[in-house]
């Protein structure tokens, strides 16, 4: 797991995601190619500026609102302006002030001297506070790389990994035919997003793309349509594939051992960055369609995400069978 690197302020001003915001930096200019936001949590300064400075966290983005400019009115000016010179003198990256409200000229003042910029956007506090969380959850979430193919499947984001050579890309083309989504080929991105769990997407520079041995590298957008890729997915299922060795023979037996133990959708998980995702182990065989063994492992967990689960259905009716057989012995 990598930690990612902490984004300068200026980057907030550049990012089409927050563009809607209509910054306007009023004051401490100076900072914002040098301070850095190292934390994806918004933090509204009121203890802060009810005088507990210790609350304000280094490395999060303030926000004052309304209910901050609120509580700063019910002290004289001079009072108001020194509680924000204060805050301005703390640890922070910058200051983001929402309404289209400007602090006074003292608070600009001590914004400039301090280095610490402050910006002005018009939208409610709400609005602004959602879209800063979400912008800084994406490029600040812990992540890893992994060797392997995510494809959208039925809204699924099934991750396909292995060891080289078992079809995994070939088996990904088959999905793209069949109507379902590339997502990441060769080298997957998964991002630990706080509301939404686990998403994955490609390594930048191999967005689209697929390679397939024996024939080269292919950009699936171009041969198959803007449907047929997507940026990025919610990962929900992980798929083993391993070649059809005894021991792989060992695994199969004690999966239905397991089964008839412990009826489940699924037989393990797999933990990423903290998180367990369902996962199946497939075993790669001349003869099998892997796309369709694919597919239907994700209508599986689709199923059992709705609570209804195959194997248990089975046992169920098996052990009905089995008492009906009882009691016709001992009658």
């Amino acid at each position: 797991m990598t930690a990612p690197e902490p984004i300068l302020v200026e980057r907030l001003l550049v990012e089409r995601q927050l563009a809607p915001l209509k910054f306007e930096v009023v004051a401490g200019i100076d900072g914002l190619d040098k301070l850095r936001i190292s934390n994806t949590r918004i933090q509204k300064p009121d203890l802060a500026l009810a005088g507990y400075l210790p609350s304000v966290k280094p490395g999060r983005l303030q926000i004052l609102g309304e209910s901050e400019y609120d509580f700063l009115r019910t002290f004289p000016a001079e009072e108001a302006e020194l509680r924000l010179r204060r805050l301005m003198e703390l640890d922070i990256p910058c200051v983001v002030s929402t309404k289209g409200t400007r602090p006074p000229k003292a608070v600009l003042a001590a914004a400039d001297a301090a280095g610490v910029p402050l910006m002005v956007t018009p939208v409610q506090t709400s609005e602004a506070i959602e879209a800063i969380s979400d912008f800084l959850e994406d490029v600040l979430a812990p992540r890893i790389q992994l060797h392997g193919v995510l494809v959208d499947v039925f809204s699924l984001g099934t991750l396909i990994v292995g060891d080289p050579g078992l079809g995994k890309s070939e088996c990904a083309l088959e999905l793209v035919y069949r109507g379902h989504r590339l997502v990441a080929d060769d080298t997957v991105v998964i991002r630990r997003i706080h509301h939404r769990g686990l998403l994955g997407s490609p390594h930048e520079l191999l967005e689209n793309y697929l390679e397939l041995r024996g024939v080269g590298i292919i950009d699936v957008r171009k041969h198959f349509g803007m449907t047929a890729t997507s940026p990025a997915v919610s990962l929900s299922l992980v798929i083993q594939l391993t070649k059809l060795t005894p021991e792989a023979r060992e695994m199969e037996q004690k999966w239905r051992e397991q089964m008839m133990e412990r009826p489940s959708a699924w037989t393990s998980t797999e933990e990423i960055l903290g998180v367990e995702i369902p996962k199946y182990t497939m075993v790669v065989a001349p003869g099998r369609d892997l796309a369709i063994m694919v597919e239907t492992a994700v209508r599986k967990c689709l199923l059992a995400q709705r609570g209804i689960e195959d194997e248990r259905g089975f046992l169920e009716s098996v052990n009905l069978i089995a008492q009906g057989g009882d009691d016709d012995g001992n009658e």
